[in-house]
């Protein structure tokens, strides 16, 4: 579907932002389990661990994070959370960490728009990891980075421990004309 009737904003998220990010992990962690079998805390609640880490000096500069909130027309629709976190060992390369479109946002172009968007705010050496079990996902990021990259990207097995599913790797110039 095409989002040109939406005002799709994806913002660098400042630190009075994170619980935001830290509620709608709930969702996404949620929305998850069905592929990664994760249970919530006895309390009810996901556990993120390092989501403070996006925030601080030592994991925002040293590892190369970066937090996203995504919206839609001004309301909340998601968020991304990037690192440089290479399964490949590959230097100076960014991950998608994770991402999440609330399902009322979904198959309406507004994920691939954030990701777009994200992907053009770090030029460079890109991998997307995606679990094993999540097929929906594998087709999300095949169209999104097929579309994005002309089809000049590598796709990969990848099996535990380093992680289990596939990877895609490509490479955004930091130049384009």
């Amino acid at each position: 579907m095409n989002n040109t009737n939406y005002n799709i904003q994806v913002v660098q998220a400042d630190v009075h932002e994170k619980q935001v990010i830290r509620n709608l992990i709930q969702f996404y962690q949620y929305d998850a389990s069905e592929h990664s079998h994760d249970d919530p805390s006895p309390f009810g609640l996901f556990d993120y661990n390092y989501l403070d880490h996006y925030w601080t000096p030592h994991g925002r500069d040293a590892e190369g994070r970066a937090a996203y909130l995504i919206r839609v027309n001004d309301s909340l629709a998601g968020f991304a959370l990037i690192n440089d976190h290479s399964i490949l060992n590959k230097p100076d390369t960014k991950t998608i960490a994770e991402f999440f479109i609330m399902r009322k946002w979904r198959k309406k172009g507004v994920g691939r728009q954030a990701a777009l968007t994200i992907f053009d705010t770090h030029p460079g050496l890109w991998e997307v990891k995606q679990e094993k079990e999540n097929k929906i996902a594998q087709k999300f990021w095949q169209s999104v980075i097929q579309s994005y990259t002309g089809g000049a990207y590598t796709r990969l097995e990848s099996h535990p421990p380093a992680w289990d599913g596939p990877l895609i790797y490509f490479s955004k110039p930091l130049f384009t004309s």
